[in-house]
């Protein structure tokens, strides 16, 4: 099942590489964007009839897929959700903008292979494409607008240009990015309920999680503020 190994790949890859990660972010970019060229060519010269099938499905699959990719974005959800005080939840957000990027530049392979299908059908045969397929394209194209600023300020030679609040504001753009791609993954996975319950649960889990820590650590910050208020 591709979220769960997606999911410890992703863990294993943040903890086993992350002092790595941290102090050479350089070259897990370049790694990241080999792996994206490598990944696409692939798929896109037939590479993987030559290859046995549990390759394709636990190897090549998940990065394809972008499982592997969401599952680094749930890292950085919850590195930004979880009590701070932990050592994981430090541990996460030290490396949380290397990650966000990393998971940029996956995501990016992820649509260029579904993409070079789905975005000609989407402009020029719109009226024939299933429904799934094309609310799942029209998101598609959101979340790169959305993804795209995220990830440049994630850089910190761009973020250190930028004036902090400025900052913030577009990183908030993190939020319905984040709910645009649950909602992805429901409009494709859906339709197939019955064979895909199981990862439908365990995202729906994992993004409902999210929701809720995140709701509750704005109202502790936002209630602190006005006790601070209150008495100063």
């Amino acid at each position: 099942m591709y979220p769960v190994v997606s999911l410890i790949l992703a863990l294993l890859f943040a903890f086993g590489l992350g002092n790595q990660i941290k102090k050479y972010p350089g070259v897990f970019y370049t790694l990241s964007v080999l792996l994206v060229v490598g990944i696409s060519i692939y798929y896109k010269t037939d590479l993987w009839d030559a290859f046995p099938e549990w390759f394709t499905t636990y190897i090549t699959g998940p990065f394809k897929r972008g499982a592997f990719s969401t599952a680094l974005f749930i890292l950085v959800m919850y590195a930004g959700a979880l009590n701070p005080k932990w050592t994981v939840t430090k541990n996460l957000y030290k490396v949380r903008g290397e990650l966000s990027i990393i998971a940029c530049i996956i995501t990016l392979g992820h649509n260029f292979i579904y993409g070079t299908k789905h975005f000609p059908n989407l402009f020029f045969h719109a009226n024939e494409m299933e429904l799934k397929y094309l609310l799942a394209t029209v998101m598609t194209l959101i979340l790169i607008l959305l993804m795209l600023p995220l990830m440049i300020t994630s850089f910190p030679a761009v973020r250190k240009k930028m004036k902090p609040q400025t900052w913030k504001k577009v990183q908030r753009l993190a939020y319905p990015f984040f709910a645009l791609i649950y909602i992805h993954i429901m409009t494709v996975f859906l339709p197939k309920a019955s064979q895909k319950w199981l990862e439908i649960a365990l995202y729906t889990i994992i993004f409902g999680g999210y929701a809720v820590l995140r709701v509750g650590k704005a109202c502790k910050i936002h209630m602190k503020k006005n006790t601070v208020v209150r008495y100063s």
